[in-house]
C-alpha cells in the first residue's frame, strides 16, 4: 500500500490502535501521522505502514486546525467502546 501525505488512516496495532490520523509525510521506513490534538504536525507519530489501514482521502492539512476539522468532518468515525 502507497501512503502519501492527506491520506486518513486508521492505527491497526499499538496503544492507539483504532485511532485515526492524518498522514503528514513519508519517510523511507515510516508514516509520520498527526491527529492535530497529541500528535501535531510539529510532533507527527511515527508508525510502520503495516499498521495502518487506509481509510480515506483528503487535501493536505497545514495547520493543526486543518486536521482536527479534517477527521471531524470524514465519514469514519473512530471505533467506541472495546477493552
Amino acid at each position: 500500500m502507497q501512503l502519501s501525505p492527506g491520506n486518513i488512516v486508521r492505527s491497526t496495532a499499538g496503544r492507539d490502535k483504532d485511532r485515526l490520523y492524518l498522514v503528514v509525510a513519508v519517510t523511507a521506513n515510516r508514516v509520520m501521522v498527526a491527529d492535530g490534538v497529541k500528535r501535531t504536525i510539529t510532533a507527527p507519530k511515527p508508525k510502520n505502514s503495516l499498521h495502518l489501514q487506509l481509510v480515506g482521502k483528503a487535501q493536505v492539512a497545514t495547520t493543526d486546525d486543518d486536521i482536527r476539522r479534517i477527521l471531524q468532518n470524514s465519514d469514519f468515525m473512530e471505533k467506541k467502546g472495546g477493552n
